[in-house]
């Protein structure tokens, strides 16, 4: 598929809006908006009661999930939101008083609640503090503990775009025994990742950003070993393989993650996921990446090249689809450009800018020369 055929999957593009913003939400493919529309026909005019049918395409989403992080389907679960997922392991993991949890500072607060609640059952948590403006896979190494049972991390952080070396942290927290947990929700859909290759134990991802799927669904991917570890605190009537022997009782889990999905699944939020998935695997999950990581770095370049005061790293490795400077008048800002059609983030005093694998260079180029406008620039980084 050349850009163009690929820029036809998304109409909001025809308005000549220009959308830079997929750190905080993705717009839906034609591919996405199709899929919907199929299961929205069953359920108004079409036969309704469809759950054979709607089984297949959630195995159908479940595989093309596992495909594109690369694991097996079975380690592959549904559920809500990011935060969902990391509470599945939170509040399943059999803790004792004194048990260590290390996380990096200025993570986004979904990678902390879950494990800050576990405060009150005797659980420490361990903040690792930020160096030189970021908090890297040593960093991590360095703050653990003997008591330390659990590593959580985000693979991309979610201001400044700081990529941490999963790999490292996998081989390190696996030679220890300690548990790898990653958000990966600012990750996956821009960069590959392959879990077979790059082991963690538990990973958790909304679809709604950088996978461009419908909001209120994620996928968690959970390894056999924190599979064993987890005694999960919800359990429902999908969570055991005899879900149809209504009358059974047996508190019988399935092996595989399904164990984790209770109830009814979101049943248009994975047809939704089903068609951007579908238009991933079209254009290529390494076209992806390349062309994720080629507009990003156009962009840090024209943002240093401008004397904006810029976060995000500047070694290639540790890049992935966020580009961000402070700004202390960036609500406004923002603002002024989503009049001019132009969207990006403001957050808490940075301007934050993440464009896709569709995104072009003459639409990062105007976004820029509007930001010049707004706020100017100077050839001297940190003056603006």
């Amino acid at each position: 598929m050349n850009i163009e055929e690929i820029r036809t999957e998304f109409p909001y593009l025809a308005t000549g809006r220009i959308y830079l913003n997929h750190a905080a939400t993705g717009p839906w493919p034609l591919s996405a908006e199709k899929k919907v529309r199929e299961i929205q026909d069953e359920f108004v005019r079409g036969e309704v009661e469809v759950y054979p049918r709607v089984r297949r395409t959630i195995e159908e989403t479940r595989s093309m999930a596992a495909e594109m992080i690369g694991c097996d389907p079975a380690n592959i679960a549904f559920v809500q939101n990011t935060t969902e997922g990391l509470n599945v392991l939170a509040a399943g993991l059999p803790w004792r008083p004194g048990d260590r949890i290390v996380i990096p500072e200025r993570e986004f607060p979904a990678n902390v609640y879950p494990f800050l609640n576990l405060v009150r059952r005797g659980v420490e948590i361990d903040f690792v503090p930020l160096r030189n403006g970021v908090v890297g896979a040593g960093d991590i190494m360095r703050a653990v503990r003997p008591r330390t049972r659990l590593v959580a991390v985000s693979w991309v952080q979610f201001l400044s775009g700081y990529t941490i070396d999963l790999g490292a942290l996998s081989d390190f927290c696996s030679s220890r025994g300690i548990l790898l947990s990653v958000d990966a929700i600012q990750g996956i859909g821009a960069l590959r990742l392959d879990l077979r290759s790059t082991p963690v134990d538990f990973l958790s991802a909304g679809v709604q950003k950088w996978q461009l799927g419908p909001q209120g669904l994620a996928i968690i991917s959970v390894s056999e070993r924190a599979r064993a570890m987890i005694r999960q605190a919800h359990v429902g009537w999908l969570s055991v393989p005899h879900a149809w022997d209504f009358f059974a009782y047996r508190l019988e889990l399935y092996e595989d993650a399904r164990r984790y999905e209770n109830g009814t699944y979101n049943t248009i939020g994975i047809y939704g996921y089903h068609g951007a998935l579908s238009l991933f695997r079209s254009v290529g999950y390494g076209e992806v990446e390349r062309s994720v990581r080629a507009n990003a770095d156009y962009a840090w370049e024209r943002a240093v090249e401008a004397g904006f005061d810029v976060i995000t790293p500047a070694e290639p490795p540790h890049r992935a689809g966020i580009v961000t400077f402070r700004n202390e008048h960036a609500e406004r800002v923002a603002d002024r450009l989503q009049q001019r059609g132009i969207v990006v983030s403001a957050r808490s005093g940075h301007l934050r800018i993440s464009p896709h694998y569709y995104n072009t260079r003459e639409e990062i180029d105007a976004a820029f020369d509007a930001l010049m406008e707004e706020i100017g620039g100077t050839r001297s980084r940190g003056r603006v």
